[in-house]
């Protein structure tokens, strides 16, 4: 987060995360039918199932192939009923897999900077790179970054499936260790893992590198699959019986994870996990091996329950942060703004002009999407037009926040990609 030496005011914001695999959303095979998984049908349940609890992040699993299927979510289960103010991320399915992962986000609390796939081993593993809008972001540029990782992990409990799950994530913590990556990211999606003890979750929760080692909020280890014990985190399946699409057998397995790095369980950069805020929504520890809603169940409103049920074989988790960081409110008078023009993408020179009545020291800094500092630079500018030129042909090609700060009291911030 980048603060500036003004008056500060505490902002405890509660944001919403929530992870759900669909279960074939809008896609059709001999087993999962229009008649048995019916996408009219499931955007009335997601609809009643958001409705209910509002998330502001909301990442899916087994998003049927194409764009439109991302889209139809949107439209019809999210910016519904007066809302419309959720968007989504850019669909991506590189290998051609039958279903994808999507990123739905409420555009009043975050804005959409930068999109990666970071592993395309047998379907894509998808990175997010999101800044808060915090209540005075156009007037002081301040923002704080959130990465979401959303993964479907091989399924399949072989030796041979397992160590594809270990080859997944080790290209997700490979690109996250070369980029540099640091401070507040989440893990999300279905891994397919029966306990704590496979080496692609250990490659998670034990990595070297403290800043992209993960952690379980509710810190549940050892065997989750088919264990009694672990009833009250078990998100697969709602269902008893047979079902032709459904997997079934009741509720007896932990898939579905959200997990978060030091920064968010810590709060040291902005966003802070809310204790006992993780959820497993419908369970309520009374179904190992049985269905959802027999016996019954009370955890949730019926008509919730009853969607849960229907929509899905798997139980959507999700957590709350808050936003732990003071946000800054500068003091300043109007006719010290500062405007900026310059030519977007750039390469080697970066030529910008700087209008404002004053003059003073102009510090001019550029942040990688991390949240790291990438470039700094000193300057000093005479009062009204002035016109830069900076050489920044050493920084690496990406996108990045550029901050200009005039003495301490102006400031201005936007988005530069560097080819």
């Amino acid at each position: 987060m980048f603060l500036l030496a003004t008056s500060v005011v505490s902002a405890q914001d509660t944001l919403r995360m929530m992870q759900y695999n669909l279960l074939f959303y809008g896609y059709y095979t001999d087993s999962c039918t229009p008649e048995n998984n019916n996408a009219d049908q499931k955007d009335q349940y997601l609809k009643t199932i958001l409705g209910q609890f509002h998330p502001h992040i909301f990442v899916v699993n087994e998003m049927g192939t194409g764009a439109h299927n991302v889209t139809r979510l949107r439209d019809n289960a999210l910016n519904v009923d007066g809302i419309n103010y959720y968007e989504h991320a850019t669909y991506t399915n590189s290998t051609n897999s039958w279903f994808a992962n999507a990123l739905y986000y409420d555009t009043r609390k975050f804005g959409l900077i930068h999109e990666a796939v970071p592993g395309s081993l047998v379907r894509d593993i998808n990175l997010y790179t999101l800044y808060y809008k915090s209540e005075d972001l156009a007037v002081t540029g301040d923002t704080i970054f959130l990465t979401c990782i959303v993964a479907h992990l091989k399924a399949g409990q072989s030796s041979s499936d397992q160590q594809t799950r270990t080859s997944m994530v080790n290209n997700v913590m490979s690109y996250l260790e070369t980029n540099n990556y640091s401070g507040n990211i989440l893990f999300m999606g279905d891994f397919n893992m029966k306990s704590s003890f496979e080496q692609a979750y250990q490659r998670m929760v034990s990595h070297a590198n403290s800043e992209i080692r993960f952690y379980d909020p509710i810190a549940i280890t050892g065997v989750w699959g088919n264990n009694p014990d672990m009833a009250a985190y078990h998100t697969q399946s709602p269902r008893t019986g047979s079902h032709d699409c459904f997997v079934t057998g009741g509720l007896d397995d932990r898939y579905d994870f959200i997990l978060a790095s030091n920064s968010i369980m810590q709060g040291l950069d902005g966003f802070q996990y809310v204790e006992n805020s993780y959820t497993t929504i419908g369970q309520d520890g009374n179904r190992f091996n049985q269905s959802l809603i027999s016996p019954p169940n009370y955890s949730q409103p019926q008509e919730v329950l009853s969607a849960l049920y229907n929509m899905s074989d798997h139980l959507p988790v999700m957590m709350d942060v808050i936003v732990s960081s003071p946000v800054s409110i500068p003091s300043v008078p109007g006719d010290f703004n500062l405007s900026v023009s310059f030519q977007n993408p750039v390469e080697d020179r970066l030529k910008f002009e700087v209008r404002n009545g004053k003059s003073g020291e102009m510090n001019v800094s550029f942040y990688a999407l991390t949240g790291s500092l990438a470039y700094e630079e000193s300057l000093v500018k005479s009062a009204g037009t002035v016109t830069f030129e900076i050489e920044i042909d050493d920084l690496p090609s990406g996108i990045y926040l550029m901050r200009i700060d005039l003495s301490g009291e102006a400031t201005f911030s936007d988005k530069v990609v560097k080819l």
